[in-house]
């Protein structure tokens, strides 16, 4: 690429690769140096004496002579060579203060379930490296306690990496069961609930399914995932809905993985929820009473009118 159409992030980026290429090599022509990075000799001698003038401020907070770089710079007028004196910054092993080092614990900790035995073997590793290195620095390693990992999710994790399909028995919020094939597309966690997104094959269709209602887990081979147009039609039992909820309602909603899709003026949310039973739409409003109004489809409505009316009617004289 031409020197002119050099952007500014990408000669820093050249000049970064320069000092590690120098303390590797040693004094290089600049010839040597135009060549290996593909650039023209003047660029070369511009950076680098760009590089005699850099560096990382000191203890002072101020450029002082010790804080910079420095060049052999009679090599570089009279013989055309490069060849660093005195590199700032670069040899300085970045190092994690305690607090940084605790986290990173707690991660792996997080992560150690959910991972596959090789991965979760190699992260135990890491932990028990950083434990020592706190051990040594005088600090005490954090100890932490995690609830035992669902079996399941690794194998969900290893879909996922290896673009296979899964195959599971699921419980859904209204407690039907059924056996569910997919294809993962992520993994996600909120609260303590692990929820998978995946292209169901039985449904035509994107579902989120909690990790927890999912029994017998395992791996079967990736399919063609159909096109929306040959998609088989919903089941009668299947009702996607679309509601009103007020913010303070998410956390009891966790169960039918809402997906927000608007905020309302008033601050309400409309969501989009998985519901796999009319009869559970009434149970959403025995759930959230005065909290919810359920928008979409109309069936839904009717489905919660006619269960209101019912209620009422049993309050008659």
């Amino acid at each position: 690429m031409p020197d002119g159409q050099l952007l500014a992030q990408d000669r820093v980026l050249l000049l970064l690769a320069l000092v590690p290429y120098l303390r590797e090599h040693g004094p290089t022509p600049v010839t040597e140096l135009a060549t290996a990075f593909g650039v023209r000799e003047g660029l070369v001698r511009d950076l680098v004496r760009f590089l005699g003038t850099a560096g990382v401020p000191g203890e002072t907070l101020s450029y002082q002579d010790e804080d910079l770089f420095d060049i052999d710079w009679d090599a570089l007028e009279q013989d055309d060579v490069v060849s660093l004196t005195r590199i700032v910054a670069v040899d300085d092993a970045p190092r994690f203060a305690p607090a940084e080092t605790a986290a990173l614990l707690a991660g792996l900790h997080a992560l150690i379930p959910v991972l596959p035995a090789v991965d979760a073997e190699a992260a135990r590793g890491a932990a028990a490296k950083l434990s020592r290195a706190l051990d040594a620095a005088g600090h005490a390693a954090p100890t932490v306690t995690a609830d035992p990992g669902d079996p399941q999710l690794p194998l969900v994790v290893q879909a996922i990496e290896e673009g296979a399909g899964l195959a599971f028995a699921y419980r859904d919020a209204a407690g039907t069961r059924s056996s569910r094939t997919a294809d993962p597309i992520s993994l996600t966690q909120a609260a303590d609930v692990w929820y998978l997104r995946a292209h169901c094959r039985d449904r035509g269709a994107e579902r989120t399914f909690r990790i927890d209602q999912m029994d017998g887990v395992r791996i079967v081979a990736g399919e063609p995932r159909p096109e929306a147009a040959s998609a088989p039609p919903e089941p009668a039992g299947a009702v996607p809905l679309v509601a009103r909820v007020a913010p303070s309602a998410l956390a009891r909603l966790r169960g039918f993985a809402p997906e927000v899709l608007a905020e309302e003026p008033d601050g309400r949310l409309r969501v989009a929820i998985e519901v796999w039973h009319p009869g559970a739409v009434s149970r959403l409003v025995r759930i959230l009473p005065g909290e919810i109004e359920i928008l979409a489809p109309e069936s839904a409505r009717d489905t919660v009118r006619d269960w209101a009316e019912r209620t009422l009617a049993a309050y008659d004289d």
